[in-house]
């Protein structure tokens, strides 16, 4: 490939950038805040039920205007009613309050201070896409 058509490839080609992650955080939390409603309490640790999923709520820290937690999937064996287990996926949720935005990184993103856009983009709109389909009754996104 020359430089000419590669020119007119990369213009060709629609980049996402910091506008388009900021409406996935923006639409995160409207859909988390759908969730949030269902919480009996956002200080502690809680067990709640949205479409037959059951899902695990762990605050990590609650502020006024930023809550960091943990959401994710409860399991129950088969033929087992009594005892119930939860994969902890390494992602961590940021809920601003004031912005009204939800952020959602990895531990390997919390650790390092600079992060790819692209990063970012692809881990927040998989959690868009997997909030919709737990409030939407879909079971084909877990």
């Amino acid at each position: 490939m020359n430089i000419n058509s590669a020119v007119k490839y990369s213009s060709s080609y629609k980049m996402m950038n910091f506008d388009h992650l900021m409406k996935i955080y923006e639409n995160n939390y409207y859909l988390f805040k759908d969730v949030f409603m269902l919480l009996e309490s956002d200080n502690a640790l809680s067990t709640i039920t949205i479409n037959n999923n059951v899902m695990q709520y762990e605050p990590i820290t609650v502020s006024k205007y930023t809550d960091i937690f943990r959401f994710y999937y409860k399991y129950k064996p088969y033929g087992f009613a009594v005892n119930s287990y939860s994969i902890k996926p390494h992602l961590v949720f940021t809920l601003y309050k004031d912005a009204k935005l939800l952020e959602v990184k990895s531990l390997a993103q919390n650790k390092k201070f600079e992060n790819h856009i692209d990063e970012k983009i692809r881990i927040n709109l998989n959690i868009y896409f997997w909030l919709k389909s737990i409030l939407k009754k879909n079971n084909t996104y877990q």
